[in-house]
């Protein structure tokens, strides 16, 4: 009788260790999975963080442009992590060019919602330009 409990017990230990093991695996694949998005997101931000120094320019529509770089930055920053796995889950190509479509369609019908109108309120209260210059 012991002997049968005991085995039960290796049994249900050994098992318990299989799944704990296949968990971690896969929680690596999925870190290994996200790391080309995670670098491409961060090149998106970088670009868009160099696009915005140009806020002071004398120019118009350089001055609109560098401040909606500065949204779509803060966007990115915000929502990184979601944004990361949306690609993965949409099986998004982990190209530069696929990459910031993806990015920049997201960030439009967030900005073009009518249900989040004040998420975009808030974005464009960040950047110091009068709403009729954008």
């Amino acid at each position: 009788m012991k002997t049968k409990a005991t085995n039960f017990t290796v049994l249900m230990v050994t098992l318990t260790l299989i799944f704990a093991i296949n968990a971690m695996c896969e929680e690596t694949n999925q870190l290994q999975e996200a790391k080309p998005y995670a670098y491409l997101v961060d090149q998106y931000i970088a670009n868009c963080d160099a696009k915005a120094e140009m806020k002071n320019s004398k120019l118009n529509n350089v001055r609109r442009d560098a401040a909606i770089a500065e949204l779509k930055s803060t966007f990115a920053k915000t929502y990184r992590k979601e944004l990361i796995n949306s690609m993965i889950r949409d099986e998004i190509k982990p190209k530069s060019y696929r990459v910031q479509l993806h990015l920049n369609d997201m960030f439009y019908s967030l900005v073009r919602s009518d249900t989040q109108a004040h998420i975009s309120d808030k974005f464009f209260s960040l950047v110091p330009l009068k709403k009729s210059t954008l």
